[in-house]
């Protein structure tokens, strides 16, 4: 049995190599952590301090709590942070933390709203019944206001604010619902609040016991599913270029590496020369297969005009063929919603495996279904000519004859 938390199933729906590097394998880098995330650390200390001192019925003032924020900062600062976007240096991002901190003191003082019962609170429970699937968690606050409803609080410094319906399907803090109720279960009545601390915004959501269920069971088998990995493939995304494992995983390895090069050994390196080798010739044939796509419609005027299918050459011989081909409404054409309701609606969908092109316009060619049901289908159908030209090469009795 091993306790899984939401950073290791997010990880791994992120990246799989990134999963191994660091839950498996435990690969240990000289990047610490992301400029972005040793912001979120600080701010989320501050807060914690702010409400622990509250709970001992001292209330900090902010140049207090701003002050102590400089003090931790300083502490934990070290070159392995990693700052990432340009023109940003430490100080940049100490402000924007401060911010934060500010507009979040402003907001709420003097913090009557609930009655703080505890920060960072570490959750750990089981999914199921046989203790075989165990999750475990830190709330960053959990209060209760006057009317006996208990919120789960969770502070986010990240410069976006989602969308509600975002929120709406965050698997988070509805996890951590499941544990706190484990734990506490008085707390029959839970709301989930985000303050997204940079924009000075609080938003809120909650879930019914029938979509809790929902999300315990999708969270056993996302368990199941990690135990079954074996190959633990890397995942290319934005979420790179915080990464701290860049160095070693085989999508940014070299460029990492040759990023580190002088002009002349970046030039020597067998790589870099292998790629720019590739890349002329993938120039040289974009231009060649414009110039064939020119040839062809130049030969296929020709048949037209000479009424003619087949054109000698020397020591070849090229064919021209116009064919006409069913078409059938593409992934961004705006009438493709409308034949997927109508294929499910007729129940034939699954015929088509999930609206296969090719397959359906199988079924039209050859006029698998009754003629009732290609009658609905036609008004989804056009037909286009293309062009087929093909070279081959010529006998020396065929150029003789």
């Amino acid at each position: 049995m091993r306790t899984y938390s939401y950073s290791k199933l997010e990880a791994f729906e992120t990246c799989p190599l990134k999963y191994k590097y660091r839950y498996i394998e435990r690969v240990e880098t000289p990047i610490e952590e992301t400029v972005e995330a040793f912001v979120g650390s600080r701010v989320h200390d501050a807060f914690e301090k702010l409400y622990n001192d509250l709970q001992l019925e001292r209330l900090n003032s902010l140049g207090e709590l701003l002050e102590s924020y400089r003090a931790d900062w300083q502490k934990q600062w070290s070159p392995g942070v990693k700052i990432t976007r340009q023109g940003m240096a430490e100080q940049h991002y100490f402000e924007y933390g401060a911010r934060c901190i500010r507009q979040y003191y402003e907001r709420f003082q003097p913090f009557n709203q609930s009655l703080t019962l505890a920060t960072e609170l570490r959750l750990s429970f089981a999914l199921d019944a046989s203790d075989r699937y165990r999750m475990t968690g830190f709330i960053d606050r959990v209060a209760r206001r006057a009317d006996g409803t208990y919120e789960i609080h969770d502070y986010k410094t990240a410069r976006l604010l989602p969308a509600q319906e975002t929120l709406d399907r965050d698997r988070q803090l509805p996890l951590y619902q499941i544990g706190l109720r484990r734990q506490w279960p008085q707390a029959e009545r839970i709301e989930l609040i985000w303050h997204y601390v940079h924009n000075d915004t609080t938003m809120t959501s909650g879930r019914t016991p029938e979509q809790l269920e929902v999300l315990r069971q999708a969270t056993i088998e996302g368990i199941d599913h990690i135990e079954a990995e074996t190959k633990f493939e890397p995942q290319k995304g934005e979420w790179c270029d915080w990464c701290e494992y860049q160095p070693l995983c085989p999508l940014w390895k070299h460029v990492v590496a040759a990023h580190t090069l002088s002009p002349a050994q970046f030039a020597a390196d067998e790589g870099v020369k292998l790629a720019n080798r590739l890349a002329a010739t993938k120039r040289q044939l974009d231009e060649l297969n414009h110039q064939w796509d020119e040839l062809r419609e130049l030969i296929a005027e020709f048949c037209r005009q000479q009424k003619v299918r087949v054109v000698a050459g020397s020591g070849v011989s090229v064919s021209v063929k116009e064919v006409e081909q069913l078409k059938l409404p593409g992934k961004n054409d705006p009438e493709r919603e409308g034949l997927e309701l109508l294929l499910k609606k007729l129940d034939r969908w699954e015929e088509v495996a999930g609206l296969d092109l090719h397959e359906l316009r199988r079924v039209l060619k050859e006029r698998l279904w009754p003629e009732p049901l290609l009658r609905q289908l036609r008004p989804y159908v056009t037909t286009e000519t293309s062009t087929q030209v093909t070279v081959r090469r010529t006998t020396e009795k065929e150029e003789e004859s």
